[in-house]
């Protein structure tokens, strides 16, 4: 039987995609780790509960455990207004993580950046 919750994580990064009109962005944020074996399901949630900025939880399910782990990497994107860090929350490490910009200058520029992120 598995059981939800935080997965560990090694590096993660974050990217704020302006989409021009006024409008806010979104966070691209994606993460790599290493979770014990037997994990699926992992994802990137928000925490709710986090007040003053933006938090990311590194979420999935695990069990039964076995020996080793397994390399992952995931994706994720959140709405939002821009912010210069967000917080990634894993079962090993809370991490503050700077957040880089993509601006928006033209729409082919936004596609392709788009693009990029994928």
């Amino acid at each position: 039987m598995g059981f939800y919750g935080p997965e560990p994580f090694d590096t993660a990064q974050a990217v704020y995609v302006w989409t021009g009109l006024g409008s806010p962005g979104f966070f691209s944020v994606t993460v790599e780790g290493h979770a014990p074996n037997f994990t699926s399901g992992i994802r990137l949630v928000r925490d709710e509960q986090w007040v003053g900025g933006l938090a990311i939880k590194i979420m999935g399910w695990t069990g039964p455990l076995g020996k080793g782990t397994t390399p992952y990497k995931v994706r994720g994107s959140f709405p939002g207004s821009f912010l210069r860090e967000i917080v990634l929350i894993g079962s090993n490490k809370h991490e503050v993580v700077k957040v880089t910009e993509i601006p928006f200058t033209t729409d082919e520029a936004f596609a392709k950046n788009a693009d990029a992120l994928v």
